[in-house]
């Protein structure tokens, strides 16, 4: 939830740096109080309204994990973002399977990922060292995609015909893009990600967040090659980072609010914000 209210300069936050931008994260996790009450019935009573709600018991999909998903894709995308700028040295290639498998099988993400060490594999004996970020993607039919964004390892120009690329991976369709130094690659991924687009009257509409639902609990959504770089990360008081980063409020692009009840009762509240940094880390 986008919110206005900002971060004290006082608290200790945690800080990521990649790309341009530079977040900082608190929560108060360290300080949390009993915020609901749980009662029999799968039911807790909310103490600060006194309303009774029903927990959320489905333990056969990621529904009731999603705030994990959603931690994930964070990571993901900070990650793309720390990696992937765009231009000639890099693709993103979607891999699609032509024959139906059940994505409710936990067992067959396993298939999926064993599918792509041969791809990958082989793509490299073509084309040389490549690192990569592996993303699966579950569908409506059952069906699952893998969206690849690749790199050369030293900066030199990828090329590879999609004909090429559906061959090497022999199971489906595939497409293979350019993605130009323009375009912001980590939003641009992380929408088909998340998006779903479904039928509404006669049209189809897109529905932001909705596929996030469908990954089932307990999969590994990402994997990455051994050259892919984690963002820089460092914990202080946030003034000390403002200072040390030569920011100020009017490099703050926006500050984010999540929240969620654990096991416990507890409720914990998670504040990001987001900077512009002048030059960047590259």
């Amino acid at each position: 939830m986008k919110v206005d209210n900002e971060i004290n300069k006082e608290t200790v936050v945690k800080a990521y740096l990649y790309g341009s931008t530079v977040e900082l994260s608190t929560s108060n996790i360290n300080n949390h109080q009993q915020s609901v009450l749980v009662i029999p019935g799968h039911r807790y009573v909310d103490l600060a309204t006194g309303e009774v709600k029903k927990m959320n018991t489905d333990s056969d999909s990621r529904v009731g994990n999603l705030s994990s998903v959603k931690r994930t894709m964070h990571s993901l995308r900070r990650l793309i973002v720390n990696n992937f700028s765009g231009g000639n040295d890099q693709l993103w290639v979607t891999l699609t399977y032509g024959v139906n498998i059940n994505a409710h099988n936990f067992n067959d993400t396993k298939v999926v990922y064993k599918d792509f060490k041969y791809f990958i594999a082989k793509l490299r004996k073509e084309n040389g060292q490549l690192d990569y970020i592996a993303v699966i993607e579950p569908q409506l039919s059952g069906r699952w995609h893998l969206h690849v964004l690749l790199k050369t390892s030293d900066g030199d120009e990828l090329y590879v015909p999609n004909s090429i690329v559906q061959k090497l991976w022999g199971k489906g369709f595939t497409k293979t893009k350019r993605l130009s130094k323009s375009d912001n690659v980590a939003a641009y991924v992380m929408a088909y990600l998340s998006d779903l687009k479904v039928n509404s009257g006669n049209q189809k509409v897109n529905a932001k967040g909705a596929r996030l639902y469908m990954y089932p609990k307990g999969i590994r959504i990402y994997r990455r090659s051994k050259g892919i770089k984690d963002p820089i990360t460092t914990t202080d008081l946030k003034q000390r980072l403002l200072n040390q980063y030569n920011l100020s409020d009017e490099d703050r692009q926006a500050t984010y609010e999540r929240s969620f009840i654990t096991k416990d009762g507890k409720k914990i509240v998670n504040k990001s914000e987001f900077y512009d940094m002048k030059g960047g880390m590259r």
